[in-house]
């Protein structure tokens, strides 16, 4: 049922994302056609289509936002949330789906913003020069640190992917929480923001007291000591694993139990 839910959602978000990317990506070409021809020939028409470019980019991110909080809003705390929640789909599943294809439009909205400034920025032939660096770049770290950079590069990926998830859930969390106030249950739920950040914040402080997690906030990388510094950057990104996935697992814990026992949709 779960991969049902996942298409359903994404057929839904689907049909307003899809068409913003497009756009951003045809306007990016227009935009670099311009620059192509010369700013002298088509200044005007260059000018506009790079404010099209830049507003479709920044509606783009904002939609994002809204997309994430209107979809489980909308679709489990409002008046829809009486069919939804009819289902035979436990509330967990629910959540898991909103939270997948919320990951997956950010992932691509970031995506095709690097794309497409790529289109914009780069000239003739860079893009395989830089194809090219990263290639003896990432050779030569084969060379000198071996199988251990596979790892560094899984860990990080890692990292960006629950900082992600944690960033939406605290979301979820926030508005069910707000929901549980009988009157200005939007006003509630951005209080309930506030106060989850908050403690997220305290928790982390509390733990950069304990001996030796200090050495973090001074790690300092470079190429010349990152072979002596490599097995603490590692710890490092394993530690904000760890932490990030703790607080990730509580925001969803609290909006599964919202939405499995204290659900009021009146």
């Amino acid at each position: 049922m779960l991969s049902k839910l996942l298409k359903y959602e994404f057929k839904a978000t689907g049909r307003i994302f899809l068409p913003l990317f497009l756009a951003l990506l045809i306007f990016a070409g227009i935009t670099r056609l311009f620059s192509a021809i010369g700013p002298e020939q088509w200044d005007t028409p260059a000018v506009i289509s790079m404010i099209i470019y830049v507003t479709i980019m920044a509606g783009m991110f904002v939609m994002t936002l809204i997309m994430m909080i209107q979809r489980f809003y909308k679709n489990l705390l409002s008046d829809e949330g009486y069919l939804m929640h009819t289902l035979p789909v436990k509330p967990w599943k629910h959540i898991v789906s909103k939270l997948l294809v919320s990951m997956l439009w950010m992932i691509i909205s970031l995506s095709a913003a690097l794309i497409s400034s790529l289109i914009i920025a780069l000239k003739k032939g860079d893009l395989s020069e830089i194809i090219g660096d990263f290639a003896i770049f990432f050779h030569r770290a084969i060379e000198q640190y071996g199988a251990s950079i596979y790892l560094l590069t899984f860990e990080i990926i890692i990292s960006i992917l629950i900082s992600i998830a944690s960033g939406i859930l605290i979301v979820y969390a926030s508005i069910a929480l707000g929901h549980l106030s009988n009157r200005h249950k939007m006003l509630a739920s951005f209080g309930a923001f506030i106060v989850l950040s908050t403690l997220s914040q305290i928790l982390l402080t509390l733990i950069g007291l304990i001996p030796g997690t200090t050495n973090f906030a001074n790690l300092h990388i470079t190429p010349d000591n990152f072979a002596q510094m490599q097995s603490l950057l590692q710890w490092a990104i394993v530690s904000g694993i760890i932490f990030t996935g703790l607080l990730s697992s509580a925001y969803f814990a609290i909006t599964n139990i919202i939405l499995s026992k204290r659900l009021n949709l009146e």
